[in-house]
């Protein structure tokens, strides 16, 4: 009777894949290396002084979530160059 309901079952319910909410890891990559790069020229065009911290902060933050995402693609495999 189980394997009967099974049968029955299996031809009627659709497998579902997962939904991804992320961009592909290259994308975050690419995005991640422009924002380092935004921050960095945000710095070299400042003048305040209390702005020139906030864009020393920008580009902390920025870089670590770089190497952070170069570390995550390293390690699935992903070999990409930002200068391809």
């Amino acid at each position: 009777m189980k394997t009967a309901l099974m049968k029955f079952f299996s031809g009627r319910v659709q497998k579902k894949t997962p939904v991804t909410r992320y961009q592909p890891l290259k994308e975050q990559l690419e995005q991640a290396r422009n924002e380092w790069l935004s921050a960095q020229n945000y710095y070299d065009n400042v003048s305040d002084a209390d702005l020139v911290d906030y864009a020393a902060y920008h580009i902390q933050a920025a870089e670590k979530k770089y190497t952070y995402l170069l570390k995550r693609a390293r390690h699935e495999g992903l070999h990409s160059s930002p200068f391809e």
